[in-house]
């Protein structure tokens, strides 16, 4: 038995006209009629999240760049006051307006901000 170089020695190739072990293949005798081609329905029930939608990063990203103060009110019933520095998808930096140093936010503890103007 030869063979060539790219290919391993393997189980025997079946030749044509015989089915599994050797036997001759049985012939058909019902043809498969061809399915129609099926539609894939829409998953309406998907709702978009803040991450899926990309408006949070446009909104934080624009509030840097225009250096707003913003005022964020914390779930725990207190305010910070300052300009956002940092934020990415978890965290958000404040520079406080009153020159102390950056405090870091974690989103989770934000009720909401807003734009001082």
């Amino acid at each position: 038995m030869t063979f060539s170089k790219n290919r391993r020695p393997g189980p025997p190739r079946k030749q044509s006209g015989q089915g599994s072990r050797g036997k001759p293949a049985a012939a058909k005798s019902r043809k498969k009629a061809p399915s129609k081609a099926s539609r894939k329905v829409a998953d309406k029930s998907f709702v978009p999240t803040i991450e899926h939608t990309g408006r949070e990063v446009a909104y934080f990203d624009e509030l840097l760049r225009r250096e707003v103060v913003v005022v964020v009110s914390l779930k725990n019933g207190g305010t910070v006051r300052g300009y956002i520095r940092y934020y990415d998808r978890d965290v958000i930096s404040l520079g406080p307006v009153d020159g102390s140093p950056k405090i870091f936010i974690r989103k989770e503890n934000i009720g909401y901000l807003y734009e001082e103007s």
